[in-house]
């Protein structure tokens, strides 16, 4: 039977900073283990390395991947859970300057593109942490800097509108399950203009964004149909749809079958 694994490095509470690095870790946690639900005055990200968690902000949940980063702002309630056997690192900073300290690296609350999780920047910032000194708390500080000013770096794309174009396709593709992504989300997370990134895209591959997350989304419902029991609803969560009857009117009218006559056609044995 799988346990989750996890490893943490606590400074402590520091009532009289204003800015310093409360937490990190590395954990690997597994279906059926819940992290406890709570409100804390901290800000906190999450970046996955393997598998993926459901997340709760404003009352929905959101799945986040590996090439996504999560943030919850002081104040938020924490609520998640790993959605399958989820490795993921973590980092909280406290103090009262802690919410602009996570604005000024341009985060968002809920999910931020971004690479691949820098697994030793977390170790490091856990080593400066287990020496309470000024200069480890600075360091901490400056590794967690680090850290956070990675993850902007998926919003920047090259000069070449060709590049740029395929990059957005595979966000699509890695965050096609928010069921918040749009136009509007993906040109304020990548800082382009609206109209551009939606004349560029369709000018690369003949398709509007929107049509273009529509396909990504029936593709991955399709595999789950004929690859999973899980039900409909499940699917339709799972794959970004807005509600299950929202997911069976678009799949009916692409496919020219129900979803569940579509499972019973193409199920595989």
């Amino acid at each position: 039977m799988e346990t989750s694994v996890r490893k943490m490095a606590f400074w402590g509470e520091e009532h009289a900073l204003k800015l310093y690095v409360r937490s990190c870790g590395d954990f690997t946690l597994v279906p059926g283990d819940p992290e406890l639900e709570r409100n804390v005055d901290f800000g906190e990200i999450f970046w996955p390395v393997s598998g993926s968690g459901k997340f709760f902000l404003n009352n929905k949940f959101y799945t986040v991947k590996p090439g996504q980063v999560w943030y919850y702002p002081p104040g938020a309630l924490h609520k998640y859970h790993p959605f399958e056997l989820f490795h993921y690192c973590w980092l909280c900073v406290a103090g009262e300057y802690a919410k602009t300290f996570f604005q000024l690296c341009s985060l968002v609350p809920g999910i931020n593109p971004a690479g691949n999780c820098p697994v030793h920047l977390f170790t490091s910032l856990g080593n400066d942490l287990q020496v309470h000194t000024a200069m480890h708390r600075v360091n901490a500080l400056n590794t967690a800097f680090q850290i956070l000013s990675q993850i902007p770096l998926g919003k920047h794309f090259s000069a070449r509108p060709e590049k740029s174009m395929s990059e957005v396709r595979k966000l699509i593709e890695s965050s096609f399950a928010d069921p918040d992504l749009s136009v509007e989300r993906l040109a304020e997370n990548l800082n382009m203009h609206r109209g551009s990134l939606s004349r560029s895209f369709s000018k690369a591959y003949g398709t509007s964004i929107s049509s273009y997350i529509i396909h990504t989304r029936l593709q991955a419902a399709m595999s789950m149909l004929k690859n999973t029991s899980l039900s409909v609803g499940e699917i339709a969560e799972n794959c970004g749809f807005s509600s299950g009857n929202y997911f069976a009117k678009v799949f009916s009218a692409k496919t020219s079958h129900t979803p569940k006559e579509f499972r019973a056609k193409y199920k595989t044995e």
